[in-house]
């Protein structure tokens, strides 16, 4: 099937032909309720926004009539309503073109209630901000982010026309990109994916930035406007984010340039911006898959693993420069999309990780570092090895400072 090569590829490949979610002339097929009920003690509501930044033209789109949209889903702790109904994944189908793979999960109810009544806490709640990957959409994590909000989280999650599926705005606005595209292939596999990079690197992850800091924006905002479902409800100064994907390299830079980020997790993102040569002063995750990365043709894999090896290189640059607590997490078995709804509807190979139970590790060390950096809740899978999940290949980089005060990282 089209849409598994493309996840269980590196997201060196993340331009080439456009998008994470591969069309396929074989419908997926996933269950109506496929997510597990969360295990946090709260139950979940769910709300969504559209936000829309007057202040900027869409760079994707040649008329200059259309402000930048952000359509935004938010997952918080919410009072029981058992009578209620679930959440649809998808909320609007026409959101989406005929063709979309997102189509396909139209039947999908998530665990989640529409507008339930927000949990009444003594305290302010946590925020985390997800971003989802290049070319999908700002649910794509549902299985990790209505459990994080189970366990107390308000999360929220805008998507990024352009390079996402989104093709109609809920206010009625078509959407089409119709510049600032990926560069066309030429069969040059070295010269594609060097020039893809360079198109995501220069063209696309600026906007995705500037999405990502309009977002704290109107989280501000949601905190301060009298009348809206988290008035004074949100704990400003512990905001976490983290992404998969494309959308892990945005967390990682934007824990570098905004202040407002506190803590960040790296789902299997290479990275992109000046992450790739300048650490950060946040706290930091990095996850990995840890299966097997193959090329489209056989002949192109020696010119692959160069590329791993480059993302690699980035990767211990970053560490090494960055100055606070970091860890990596590698999951044997695993492959690009086990960090992403779309494995649900996929079967597993014989080689790789059940879907679930690559989810359940994905979320669990997750869960216990925003717990350690954002609510002060140490936890032994932040000390080493666990028995828990052998799957897991755990490594904490510490930087530790001589005599002349020369940090030294070991």
């Amino acid at each position: 099937m089209a849409i598994r090569a493309r996840l269980c590829g590196l997201s060196i490949l993340l331009a080439l032909g456009g998008s994470f979610v591969a069309r396929s002339d074989d419908p997926l097929k996933i269950a109506t309720a496929p997510f597990l009920p969360p295990t946090g003690p709260f139950a979940v509501g769910t709300h969504e926004y559209l936000w829309i930044d007057q202040s900027r033209q869409d760079p994707f789109t040649k008329d200059s009539k259309v402000r930048r949209h952000l359509i935004v889903r938010v997952w918080y702790p919410a009072e029981a309503v058992p009578s209620a109904d679930k959440a649809s994944y998808i909320r609007d189908a026409n959101e989406f073109a005929e063709k979309s793979t997102y189509r396909a999960f139209v039947n999908v109810k998530t665990n989640a209630v529409s507008d339930a009544p927000l949990t009444k806490s003594k305290v302010p709640l946590p925020v985390l901000v997800y971003q989802p990957g290049g070319g999908t959409q700002r649910f794509i994590g549902t299985f990790e982010t209505e459990e994080l909000a189970s366990h107390g989280y308000v999360v929220v999650s805008a998507d990024h026309p352009g390079f996402s599926e989104t093709v109609l705005f809920p206010d009625g606005v078509p959407f089409k990109a119709d510049q600032h595209l990926a560069p066309a292939e030429t069969g040059d596999f070295r010269e594609d994916v060097k020039k893809s990079w360079d198109w995501l690197n220069d063209e696309v992850f600026p906007t995705w930035i500037a999405d990502a800091t309009y977002t704290l924006d109107k989280i501000e905002d949601l905190n301060k406007t009298s009348g809206q479902l988290f008035y004074h409800q949100l704990d400003l100064s512990r905001i976490g984010m983290f992404g998969w994907s494309f959308g892990g390299a945005t967390s990682v830079e934007m824990s570098i340039d905004d202040p407002r980020v506190k803590a960040v997790v790296d789902q299997d993102g290479q990275l992109f911006g000046t992450a790739r040569k300048k650490g950060t002063s946040r706290p930091l995750m990095l996850m990995h898959h840890g299966g097997e990365d193959k090329a489209p043709k056989p002949e192109q894999e020696s010119i692959l693993k160069e590329y791993i090896a480059q993302t690699e290189v980035w990767d211990r640059s970053m560490i090494e420069h960055s100055t606070n607590d970091r860890y990596e997490v590698t999951i044997a078995k695993t492959q690009h999309g086990h960090f992403s709804d779309f494995m649900l509807a996929i079967p597993p190979d014989k080689d790789e990780l059940d879907a679930r139970r690559g989810h359940a590790i994905v979320i669990a060390y997750t869960l216990a570092f925003f717990d350690k950096y954002l609510r002060g809740q140490d936890s032994d899978l932040l000390k080493g090895r666990s028995s828990k999940y052998p799957e897991v290949t755990f490594r904490e980089t510490v930087t530790v400072y001589g005599k002349e005060g020369k940090a030294l990282i070991r």
